[in-house]
This record gives C-alpha cells, sequence and structure tokens, in this order.
C-alpha cells in the first residue's frame, strides 16, 4: 500500500510539472500575446519625449526698491516657495495663457490605407501642419464643430471635398470653450475651391492647399480636427512634468510627451517665455503699484507739510514766539526792568507823599524845614525846594535883625507860602502821576509774568508743531527719493528667472512604444498570465488530484490507485492483462491481500460518495482480478436503483432472475447466479428494478444469502449503492468485513471525503480502504512515474 507523506512546503517540481501539463493554455496565451504586441505597436502612434531647464532665481517679485519700503515699513515679504512656483507653472490656468500663444485650434491626422483600417481607423498619426496636402485657418469668433475627424479630400482641379460623420457633436465657441450648442447624427459634405472662405453652421474656415504636399503622394486619408481651448490645454498639461533637478537647487526640469516633436519643443518654449513675461509683468505691476503707492503718499504729505507749516507760523504769530530760548531771557530781564522801575517810582511816591503830608501839616506855620531834594530828578520840584530853601534862609537872616512886623518879613512870609502852596500842588501832581506810572508799571509785570507762565505751554506746542513739520519734511524729502529710484527701477526692470536649455527632444528614437519592451511584456504576459490562471484554476480546485489531498482531509488506508482509460480500454481490459488498468487493479489486489493476510474478511464492499466516481467499474475489476488470482469470487449487485453491472459481461441487463427477485422469493440462488466468463467468477446482477430497494436489503433472506456465499466462495464483492445518496449502504454495512471507498480523480469533491472521514471516525464504517479512480497519470505529478512503468514488459 502506498503511503501519503503530506507536504509542508511548496514543491516546485510539483509546480512546474502542473504549469508543463497545460502547455497548450502557455501556447495559446503566447500566441494572443504576441499578437497584441504585434498591433500595439501597429497601432500605438509614437511618442516622443522633450526636456527642458529654466532657472527660477531667488529673489521675490517686485522691484528691489518696493522690498526696500516693504521693510522700511517692517513688512516681512516671504520669498516665492519651489513648490509653489512648480504649482504656478502646471496649473491649468497658466497652461491655458500658454496654450492660448499656440496655434492649438486645429490639428492634422493621416490615415494610412492599411488592413488594421479596413473596418476603423486604428493606425492614426497625428502631423504638424506642413506636413498634410492642406492647411485650415478657422475663425475663432464664429462657432465651430470641435473634437469630430473632418476629412478632406481633392475635387478636381482647384476644389476640395470636406466629409464628416458622427453619431453626436458640439458646436464651440473655440478660445473660451464655451458648449453653444449640442448635434446628434452629425453630417458634414461639402466642397469649396482652395482658399475661399468656406462658411456653414458648422464650420466657418479657410483651407488652403500646402506647397509642395500633393494629394497622392502616400497612399492615406487626411482629416483635421478642431480643438477647443481647454481642451487642448487639458492634454498639453497631463502630459507636463516639473521638478527641480536636485533639492536645494533652483533649477527646474521641464519635461513633456507629444506624438508630433514640432508641437512639443514649442509648447515648452512657449510655457517659459510665458512665464518669464509673467514674471516680469508682475515685477512691473509692482513697480507700477510702488509707484502709484509714492505718489499718494507725497501728495498726503504734501498737504500735511504745508498744514504743519501754516500751523507753526500762525502760532508764532499769535503767540508772538520766535526763539523761545532767546523770548525767556528777554521776559526775564524785562520784568526785572519794570520791578525795578516800580520799586524806584514807589519810593519816590511814598517820598512824595511824606513831603505832601508834612507841607499840608505845616501849611500855615511861618517857618518850617525844607524837605530835602535829595533822590529827586524833577527839575521843577528840585527848584521849587531850593526856592523855599531859599526862602527860609533869607527869613531866618531877616528875623534876626528885624521885628515881627518889618513888612520884608511880611514879603518873605507871602512868597513863602506861595511857594509852599506851588509845592504842595506839584507835589500831588507828582504823586498822582507816579500812581499812574505804578499802575501801568504793575499792568505791563501782570503781562511779562503771565507770559513767563505761558511760555512751557509755548514751548510744549511750538516743539510740537515743530516736530510735526520736521516729520512731514522728512518723509516728504525721503518718498521724493524713493519715487525717483522706483522711476528709474522701473524703466530699467528685469526678471530674474531665465531659460538654461531650451526644448529639445530627448532622444533620437520614440519614448514609447518601445519594441523590445512590448515584446518582453507580451512574453512575460503569456508565461505570466497562464500560470497565474493555472495556480489559480489548482488553488480553487476543491476536488481530490491525489494522495496528497487525501492526507489533508483524511487518514483513511489509501489500497492503490486507477490509471484512466478511453472507453476501449474498458471495454477490453478483461482480456487485456498487461493494459494499465489491469496493472492497476493488480496492484490493488495484492494490496487487498496483504491486508487481508491471516483474517478473515472475504465479503469486501465497494462504494462512493456520489454516482459517477466508478465504484461498479471498480467492484467489477477487483472481483476480476481475484478470479484471474485463482480465487472463486462471487460479484453481486446491491445497488438495486442504477444498476450497471451487467454491460461490463455482455449480460442481459434485465434478467428474469436477479439479486431483487431472489430477496423477494422468487428466484433461486442457482437462478439468480450468471456466470462472467471470467474464469472463478459468478455475478448476481439486480435484475428487474425492484420499487423498494431498502426494504428488500433489510430482509433476512440478504443475510442468509451472504452467509451462504461466504461458505461457497473465497470472496464476495458487493456493488453497494453510494454512501452520500441513499441509506442502503448502511443496511449491508454489517455484512461487510472491509470497504472500499473510491473517489475519482479530479471529480470527487475533498467536502465528500470529509463525510466519508467522520463516518470513520465515529466507528460507524469500519475496515474501510481507499482508491483513486481515472487517475491521469500524465497530468499528475505524484504518479507521472507510472505511465511508462506499466509500459514496462510491452
Amino acid at each position: 500500500m502506498e503511503t501519503r507523506p503530506a507536504p509542508d512546503e511548496i514543491d516546485l517540481h510539483a509546480l512546474f510539472f502542473k504549469l508543463r501539463t497545460r502547455w497548450p493554455l502557455f501556447v495559446l496565451a503566447l500566441l494572443l500575446a504576441g499578437g497584441s504586441a504585434y498591433l500595439y505597436l501597429k497601432v500605438k502612434a509614437p511618442v516622443y519625449a522633450f526636456r527642458s531647464t529654466m532657472l527660477l532665481g531667488d529673489q521675490g517679485t517686485g522691484s528691489k526698491q518696493a522690498q526696500e519700503l516693504l521693510q522700511m515699513l517692517q513688512v516681512h515679504e516671504k520669498g516665492p516657495k519651489m513648490e509653489d512656483e512648480l504649482g504656478v507653472l502646471t496649473s491649468a490656468e497658466f497652461v491655458r495663457q500658454a496654450v492660448a500663444r499656440l496655434p492649438y485650434a486645429v490639428s492634422y491626422y493621416a490615415q494610412p490605407a492599411t488592413w488594421l483600417n479596413t473596418l476603423r481607423p486604428l493606425q492614426v498619426r497625428e502631423r504638424a501642419a506642413g506636413a498634410v496636402p492642406f492647411r485650415v485657418w478657422v475663425d475663432l469668433q464664429a462657432p465651430q464643430l470641435a473634437g469630430v475627424p473632418i476629412y478632406v479630400e481633392p475635387a478636381g482641379p482647384g476644389r476640395f471635398r470636406l466629409h464628416a460623420t458622427a453619431k453626436k457633436g458640439g458646436l464651440f465657441s473655440l478660445p473660451t470653450s464655451e458648449r453653444i450648442s449640442d448635434i446628434a447624427d452629425v453630417s458634414v459634405d461639402q466642397t469649396g475651391t482652395w482658399g475661399d472662405t468656406l462658411r456653414s453652421r458648422l464650420l466657418t474656415a479657410v483651407i488652403r492647399q500646402e506647397p509642395g504636399m500633393p494629394f497622392g503622394q502616400e497612399p492615406a486619408a487626411y482629416y483635421f480636427v478642431l480643438n477647443d481651448l481647454n481642451g487642448a490645454a487639458g492634454q498639453y498639461q497631463g502630459s507636463l512634468a516639473v521638478r527641480p533637478i536636485d533639492h536645494e537647487s533652483r533649477i527646474i526640469e521641464l519635461t513633456t510627451k507629444n506624438t508630433v516633436s514640432a508641437k512639443g519643443t514649442q509648447f515648452l518654449d512657449t510655457l517659459m517665455a510665458q512665464y518669464i513675461a509673467e514674471d516680469l509683468r508682475e515685477k512691473d505691476q509692482t513697480g507700477r503699484k510702488t509707484l502709484t503707492f509714492l505718489n499718494q503718499e507725497i501728495d498726503k504729505l504734501s498737504g500735511q507739510r504745508r498744514q504743519s507749516a501754516e500751523a507753526l507760523a500762525t502760532f508764532r504769530a499769535t503767540r508772538g514766539v520766535l526763539d523761545v530760548a532767546a523770548q525767556s531771557s528777554t521776559g526775564i530781564q524785562r520784568m526785572s526792568g519794570l520791578e525795578t522801575d516800580r520799586a524806584q517810582i514807589a519810593t519816590r511816591r511814598k517820598y512824595y507823599q511824606n513831603m505832601l503830608g508834612y507841607l499840608r501839616a505845616n501849611r500855615n506855620a511861618s517857618q518850617v524845614a525844607s524837605p530835602s531834594s535829595a533822590g529827586i530828578e524833577d527839575p521843577v520840584l528840585n527848584s521849587l525846594i531850593m526856592q523855599l530853601t531859599n526862602l527860609n534862609e533869607k527869613r531866618a537872616e531877616l528875623s534876626a535883625t528885624a521885628s515881627g512886623e518889618n513888612p520884608l518879613l511880611t514879603v518873605l512870609d507871602g512868597r513863602i507860602r506861595n511857594t509852599k502852596e506851588s509845592l504842595i500842588q506839584t507835589l500831588a501832581n507828582m504823586s498822582q502821576a507816579n500812581d499812574i506810572s505804578l499802575r501801568d508799571l504793575d499792568s505791563q509785570l501782570s503781562q511779562v509774568r503771565g507770559q513767563m507762565s505761558r511760555m512751557p505751554e509755548s514751548e510744549r506746542q511750538l516743539t510740537s508743531l515743530k516736530s510735526t513739520s520736521d516729520f512731514n519734511e522728512k518723509n516728504y524729502n525721503f518718498l521724493v527719493d524713493k519715487r525717483n529710484e522706483a522711476a528709474i527701477a522701473l524703466a530699467t526692470n528685469a526678471t530674474d528667472k531665465k531659460v538654461i536649455d531650451p526644448a529639445q527632444q530627448t532622444s533620437a528614437g520614440p519614448e514609447s512604444p518601445k519594441p523590445m519592451l512590448a515584446w518582453l511584456m507580451a512574453a512575460l504576459a503569456g508565461v505570466l498570465l497562464p500560470t497565474g490562471l493555472v495556480l489559480l484554476m489548482d488553488k480553487a480546485n476543491r476536488r481530490i488530484q491525489g494522495r496528497e489531498d487525501l492526507a489533508e482531509v483524511t487518514s483513511i488506508p489509501l489500497l492503490g490507485v486507477v490509471a484512466h482509460g478511453s472507453k476501449h480500454d474498458k471495454v477490453t481490459m478483461l482480456q487485456d492483462p498487461k493494459g494499465p488498468i489491469a496493472e492497476s487493479f493488480r496492484s490493488i489486489r495484492v494490496n487487498l491481500q496483504y491486508l487481508s493476510a491471516g483474517m478473515d474478511k472475504k465479503v469486501l464492499g465497494v462504494t462512493s460518495s456520489i454516482p459517477g466516481e466508478g465504484k461498479s467499474f471498480c467492484a467489477v475489476n477487483i472481483a476480476t482480478e481475484l478470479a484471474m488470482a485463482g480465487r472463486r469470487v462471487m460479484l453481486v449487485e446491491t445497488d438495486l436503483r442504477r444498476p450497471t453491472m451487467a454491460g461490463y459481461f455482455d449480460l442481459d441487463p434485465l434478467p428474469a432472475h436477479g439479486l431483487a427477485s431472489y430477496l423477494r422469493e422468487e428466484s433461486t440462488l442457482d437462478q439468480a447466479c450468471r456466470p462472467s466468463g471470467v474464469p472463478h467468477l459468478d455475478v448476481i446482477t439486480c435484475g428487474q428494478l425492484p420499487a423498494n430497494p431498502t426494504e428488500l436489503l433489510e430482509r433476512p433472506r440478504m443475510a442468509e444469502l451472504i452467509a451462504q456465499l461466504r461458505a461457497e466462495y473465497d470472496y464476495v464483492v458487493l456493488d453497494t449503492p453510494p454512501v452520500g445518496f441513499v441509506a442502503e449502504y448502511f443496511v449491508l454495512v454489517r455484512f461487510l468485513d472491509a470497504n472500499i471507498y473510491v473517489v475519482r480523480h479530479n471529480y470527487t469533491e475533498r467536502t465528500l471525503v470529509h463525510q466519508i472521514n467522520e463516518l470513520h471516525q465515529s466507528q460507524r464504517i469500519k475496515q474501510l480502504y481507499m482508491i483513486i479512480n481515472d487517475m491521469h497519470f500524465n497530468n499528475n505529478y505524484e504518479y507521472r512515474y507510472k505511465q511508462k512503468a506499466y509500459q514496462y514488459g510491452y
């Protein structure tokens, strides 16, 4: 009996064997992949790669003077980040602006007259303007039919024909990409003269013949397609890639792909020129905004400067303040002088008042002391005092020698009185004058003191006004200087971005398709796809493939494996003792005899899970092999629902006598038993189909039959019903010494084996052995050697 080691790792030999057995699938996959690669290389338009480089610079946008002004105003301007620059370059709007500067509206195509284009245009090549026999100028202001191929062909001398058909189309404004209307069942068929303007509802254009490119120069059909701006920009943007050449570098690399060399280089050059022009425009705009800002600020400061100067002049005029320090010193000196004058006048007034009081008190006295004239500067008063003094001296001299009645004394007394009255009057007037002077001095002192007390506030206001005036003056002069610098910078403005490498094709040949890569991918697909399919099918296959599969689901011993055979092999197997099938059953018979050594295992039951697994076939051949080994064998067909045993021995499939009639006691054993044609082998077929197979097999007559056959024959082989379908097998299992369970290669599901394994583990079926039937040795790695082994000795 064969052992069944369970593999715990992938067996590469087994894997390669599985793949080799599916070689037709690989051949088909390689043919399909090769054909697909060939069609791909024929249909795919060559795509060329283009590259250019540009320096972004490290300055912020705007003029230098504007940057200095922002720094002066403490506005921290951050330089542009590399990611922002790349985002701008690849943005849809920026690409759209660049494409708008290109001749985007018309694309030209050539359709070669090859077998690939017989049913539909598969092999189409886009060409540059000038590479087809015509050129189209469209009216961008008129609605145009976009996205539909419009074929152009000659229509006689000096004339052409346009024709186009499509299930649906649309009228677009090409510059704005506005969809004006939808059109169903587009049909265009017009003729015109080269160079004339063709006007229709769907197309307004001028078509001219290209010099040096006559129709018929190559076997091809030509057409053109109109593109709206957004659609063309989207195609260019989809193939555009921008990246820095190094992490720390400000040099960027621009790459794109296109089927037309001229369009790829033109797009990259235009994109870079657009970027540089946009940068210069932004800087010019910033410079102009800076000038506008400076002019506005200068205008504001001019008014403020004029107002502050006027306020300063008005303050000085109204307050009489020219120089605060000088005026403060003068005020102190003036106040000191006024106070000195007042003190002198007050002293004189007091002297005058004392003198006036003395004179008034001695107005009638004939002899009084003359007042002193010391400190009196008034000449009149001094004269009167001197006169009074002289008169007093004369009277004193005269009174010493003359009597009181002397007329001279009387005259002198009269003169003294008169002089005294004049002096009193003069002193009174002088006192009044001093009062007036004192009041005036007090007024002046009050005024000077007021001015002196107001001097700190005036000084503060004057300082504030002067500071404002000076600030406005300085700012005005500063902004005027900056305006002049900004004007000069604007006139000489330049961008810090420049093109390093203009756009050029990266290689002489196309970027794609690459024939070697296409064939390599086809080869890989032709190998990997069927490999994956085989592995997937093998993984998804839940059917028994060999003993390793059985070992994974059950520990039931394996008797052997039956080779696959054709219908002819199965018919002639009883007469061909050296065929693969016969050799298979011979091996099973030997294993079975080893199992029976020293044991009483005469009654063998052969079953399976479902019909079609070959249990009857195996039962017949096991019985035949036992008989050919010299044993007396009885083969009993107990499958009373689908009897097939008669066909193996060329017997009547529905005889009058059989097991069914015997169990119904309508036949004897001799009547039911029939010769098989194989020496030592007798058979009991089903006979007429019974209506109640289970009841018949449960009758005591069945037990009597088995007991009688056990006594008369060396082996009794029962072809039992399938264990998974009906209950008759469990009726018969009590009579069996050994049970043979048949599974069919690539037919029996693993779940069915699980069921029989559960029955075996629960001891409901004992002495159970397994046979793998219909094994394709050429397709199974485990038994690949058996095919040649069975041919040994032929």
